[in-house]
């Protein structure tokens, strides 16, 4: 229910593997993870808060903005994700100026396709609010966020990238740095250009879309510096185009890319059954995600500890060790899930009342979160278990099973909502959910994965390929 791009890397000796119980290797593994994840989405719970204190129209404008930015961001992310992996390859195979080459070259492409996204967003904007259906008034604040997010977006997809290179070279607390000084900078800068102060003139949504692609671009000076300062990469004026780093970069990111757009544009037309219940049902589905986001970050952290650990143990030839840690990790989600449902049901109108203080709209979310509430442990084991596939190299079962229950939410919504309204649209969601991570887990137990052939690749001859006749 909640998509969120991961590129978090962090390196663990082999020995410290070993030496630690399966139950703290677990926790360090996951808990930087979820630390970083957290700071990453309070992105649109802090644009969301702050634009709700405007008013129930503006505050599911930005529920419709969001989902379609999970677009331009998927897009976006295409280098980002293909540049961790290869400089971590160069960086393996000890390849320094391979490494600070398609670095500098992933940097200077990224700020080209962010405007290549926009420029085929843009016009498509005002086609996709009709397929949701928004009122013009929604329409207005939609497209003030929408198009002045859109014309930043090198802003953001930069910074993805800048961070994707420190990863890739092994440092994860830079990242975390540049990513929690953005957070910083929008918390105070959010209000201020929303509502307006003294010289600041009052932005509403445009001040929203500002308020972040500033805090990204100074997070993003700061990143480019420091990237500069420890030689990571080139000067900007040495960059030459190579098809071969673009192609094997396009290679390891597409896959991810197009995941998201899918996820993006079902959610297109799952606002469209929601856009008929009005304003009400538009900013009570955007309460509902951002009420759940907090457990998808914890769901997150154990995923990445399960794609570590299930990989570095098949990749050891220890099979039976990476299912007994794939399990223990379900566990660990199972359990944080029950913790936060119970918190969720519990509460479910107090926790919408923070984004609103429209009765009805508190209403709606509240029955949201209740049933959202009611299927989180099959959303951990969704996430967990397709972290742990992932591990074992074996990325088809979960993408599969992902896209089509995610696609059949179109023909759940439009059954249940002519049965039970609004209510019957939040059912159609969370079955759509439930399903999900019951096939996954089912899939997961058949063992099939455990089938799969691991060979080690030869990192040194693939990088230096990328550079080979150049």
């Amino acid at each position: 229910m909640y998509f969120c791009c991961l590129q978090f890397t962090p390196r663990f000796p082999n020995n410290l593997i070993n030496k630690l119980s399966d139950n703290r290797l677990i926790l360090a593994i996951a808990g930087p993870a979820v630390l970083q994840t957290l700071v990453k989405s309070s992105f649109t719970l802090i644009d969301s808060y702050w634009v709700g204190k405007l008013g129930s129209a503006e505050l599911a404008a930005i529920t419709v903005a969001n989902f379609l930015v999970w677009g331009a961001m998927a897009l976006g992310e295409m280098i980002p994700v293909g540049t961790n992996s290869l400089v971590a390859q160069s960086k393996g195979a000890n390849e320094a100026d391979t490494g600070r080459h398609i670095s500098t070259n992933n940097l200077i492409e990224t700020f080209f396709l962010a405007i290549i996204v926009a420029v085929v967003m843009i016009p498509a904007l005002p086609y996709l609010y009709d397929i949701i259906n928004i009122d013009a008034q929604q329409r207005n604040y939609t497209d003030d966020y929408l198009v002045t997010f859109l014309l930043g977006l090198p802003c953001v997809t930069l910074l993805s990238t800048t961070t994707a290179i420190f990863r890739g070279n092994g440092d994860t607390k830079t990242p975390f740095y540049l990513l929690l000084t953005a957070v910083i900078l929008n918390f105070f800068l959010a209000p201020l250009l929303i509502f307006g102060w003294g010289p600041v003139p009052f932005g509403g949504m445009m001040g929203a879309a500002f308020s972040t692609l500033i805090s990204y671009f100074i997070a993003f000076v700061i990143g480019y510096r420091l990237l500069r300062k420890r030689n990571l990469i080139n000067k900007i004026s040495s960059y030459r185009f190579s098809k071969k780093i673009l192609r094997h970069t396009l290679k390891i990111g597409l896959p991810v890319s197009m995941s998201g757009l899918a996820f993006s544009l079902i959610y297109v037309f799952v606002s469209r059954f929601v856009a008929d219940y009005g304003t009400t049902g538009l900013a009570a589905l955007g309460i509902g995600h951002r009420s759940e986001a907090i457990s998808y970050q914890i769901y997150i952290g154990l995923s990445l500890a399960a794609t570590i650990l299930v990989g570095q143990n098949i990749g050891a030839g220890n099979k039976a060790r990476a299912e007994k840690l794939a399990w223990k990790i379900f566990k660990f989600g199972i359990f944080a899930a029950m913790i936060y449902s119970i918190i969720l049901f519990t509460f479910s109108a107090q926790i919408a009342s923070i984004f609103t203080t429209d009765l009805s709209v508190i209403v709606a979310a509240s029955d949201f979160n209740k049933v959202t509430a009611v299927i989180l442990i099959f959303s951990a084991a969704e996430v967990i278990l397709s972290g742990a596939f992932s591990g074992a190299g074996e990325t088809i079962p979960p993408v599969s099973i992902g896209l089509t229950t995610t696609l059949l939410r179109i023909p759940l919504c439009a059954y249940f909502s002519s049965i039970w309204g609004l209510n019957g649209i939040w059912f159609a969601i969370c079955l759509s959910v439930a399903l999900k991570g019951i096939l996954i887990t089912y899939w997961f137990s058949r063992g099939k994965w455990k089938e799969r052939k691991f060979e080690l690749s030869k990192k040194k001859e693939n990088i230096l390929e990328l550079v080979a006749d150049e």
